[in-house]
């Protein structure tokens, strides 16, 4: 018989019921309506540990001194990447890098049995270092956390949602024992570099994954977890992507209800991120739905990028803000950290100018924030710390970024899904070509503007000086210099000839007999015609 103290105790679970929904829903719901600033700065699983000198006794201080560089940088957010084949720290669910390893033990051990021995070394002092992190009794992505709360920065885990670098080298120590062991559960049908990534049709594959999500989020005190795509996002067999998409969206139902029941545990809201290609029609075709999670309200940040080739200066960000018209979603630019003009181009590392104005263009055309991948602190990218720090902190916003001298150019999107056609604008051959560059606001019109071309030597015939304007304006030649084994001449463009919204439609004519072949084509704003290399 129940009675008037159970009919309480009934209620009072029934309120503390209703309560606790309740609390979980206004979580989700901040969560969902605060826009995340940047810029945002993804931390890739080994960068600090191949670079950092890791003493005795001193390790948390080590990863303490990396996270205030970011700080120090004007980094709103922190994503630290754990994992790719195994992670960089004790896991209890996927293997870790030192597995296998002997600290102790010859180069020949089994761990590098079909690993070239060019890079055994670098691998030694990489797992050598996480492992000491972790015999020091450092929980690496706990200290991350934590030293960037005591900074003011946003703590987030990135992960490597299908990871497939050296898949041309299936025995490199880089590989973990679920991928080597299940080779039935990889891509079907397919072929090149990206043929043997997981297919996440298959069950066993997506709780492989779902095991590492949930001991992320009941391991951390996070901000935010971000499921990397673009890592890889060959995620299905090939002709199977639209069939995959639905698999893939109700998996992330299931991660976005772990987020809900982490942010209850937390007491602050945890938010949910993707990187995904730079086209909503590339990243729908590969079977990420992006818009559908979003509009869904399954995702808070939404990160659109290249992947790896080349920096993009066309990406259709106002495309995808009128597509997520509605969505409660942070909107972030991705920017790599190599330049190529064109497929199969040697590539370098971005300057100081081309950041700063691939961050301009990513907030000019509609992202709320500009995210950084590959631009870590270790010097990969060949600035000076103070030029390093300066040109971060500025991608703040348009307005910290406008006194920066800047540059765009014309590049090429570097991911295209099955059925979809592409051709890259450059090289470009012809007596009279159009070409477009996109969003560098022109800010200051009293500030120098120039567009410089790289055209291959020989193409033309004469050496003769192309006639160019930019959006109808004439510009004025400046100078010609031999370089790589082409001609790169600087033209002055009018600043008035650059619209309000940075848009430039440049017209080349050629009065040479032969066509020319324009290899690179760059404007640059309050640079001196040199290119900037005086910043660096």
């Amino acid at each position: 018989m129940k009675t008037s103290h159970d009919a309480c105790r009934s209620c009072s679970r029934g309120s503390a019921f209703v309560l606790a929904a309740a609390s979980l829903a206004l979580i989700a719901a901040g969560a969902r309506a605060q826009t995340i600033p940047g810029p945002l700065h993804n931390e890739d699983e080994t960068d600090f540990f191949w670079n950092a000198r890791i003493e005795a006794g001193k390790a948390g201080e080590a990863i303490d001194r990396y996270v205030d560089v970011m700080a120090d940088a004007g980094v709103k957010v922190f994503l630290c990447n754990t994992n790719a084949r195994r992670t960089n720290y004790r896991s209890a669910v996927w293997d870790a890098y030192w597995d296998g390893y002997d600290p102790d033990g010859p180069d020949d051990q089994p761990l590098f049995a079909s690993t070239p021995k060019e890079d055994i070394a670098a691998f030694r002092k990489g797992i050598g270092n996480m492992l000491a992190v972790h015999r020091q009794g450092i929980d690496y992505p706990a200290r991350v956390a934590a030293r960037c709360r005591a900074r003011g920065v946003s703590p987030w885990i990135s992960l490597r949602m299908n990871d497939c670098h050296y898949n041309d080298q299936p025995g490199h120590a880089f590989h973990g024992s679920f991928w080597k062991k299940n080779p039935q559960l990889r891509r079907k049908n397919c072929s090149g570099y990206f043929a043997d990534c997981l297919d996440y049709s298959n069950a066993e594959v997506r709780d492989f994954f779902e095991a590492l999500v949930a001991e992320s989020l009941d391991r951390w005190d996070i901000d935010g977890l971000e499921l990397d795509f673009m890592r890889e996002p060959y995620l299905f067999s090939a002709g199977k992507e639209a069939e995959g998409a639905p698999i893939l969206t109700a998996w992330l139902r299931g991660v976005r209800k772990m987020t809900v029941e982490a942010a209850a545990k937390r007491g602050h809201p945890v938010r949910l991120g993707v990187r995904v290609p730079s086209r909503p029609e590339t990243a729908s075709a590969m079977g990420l739905d992006a818009i559908g999670w979003a509009r869904e309200g399954l995702i808070d940040l939404l990160v659109a990028t290249p992947r790896w080739a080349t920096l993009e200066f066309d990406m259709p960000l106002e495309r995808w803000r009128e597509l997520l018209r509605g969505a409660k979603v942070t909107l972030a630019g991705g920017l790599e950290v190599l330049y190529r003009p064109s497929p199969g181009a040697a590539a370098a590392m971005v300057s100081p100018e081309l950041a700063a104005g691939a961050a301009a263009s990513v907030l000019s055309r509609g992202a709320h924030a500009v995210y950084l991948f590959n631009y870590f602190q270790s010097g990969n990218v060949g600035w000076s710390r103070p030029v390093y720090s300066q040109t971060l902190a500025a991608m703040a916003s348009l307005d910290t970024l406008g006194p920066l001298p800047r540059s765009t150019a014309i590049t090429y999107r570097d991911i295209v899904a099955p059925g979809e056609s592409y051709t890259a604008p450059l090289p470009a051959t012809g007596k009279e070509l159009s070409l477009r560059l996109t969003a560098v606001p022109a800010g200051d019109a009293r500030r120098p503007c120039e567009i410089r071309i790289e055209i291959a030597s020989g193409t033309d015939g004469a050496r003769t000086v192309p006639l160019v304007s930019a959006n109808g304006r004439p510009c004025t030649f400046l100078k010609e210099e031999a370089a790589d084994g082409a001609r790169r001449i600087v033209w002055q463009a009018p600043s008035e000839a650059i619209g309000a919204d940075g848009a430039c439609s440049l017209r080349i004519a050629s009065a040479a007999e032969n066509p020319t072949t324009v290899r690179k084509v760059e404007l640059w704003i309050g640079a001196a015609a040199r290119g900037g290399e005086e910043t660096r």
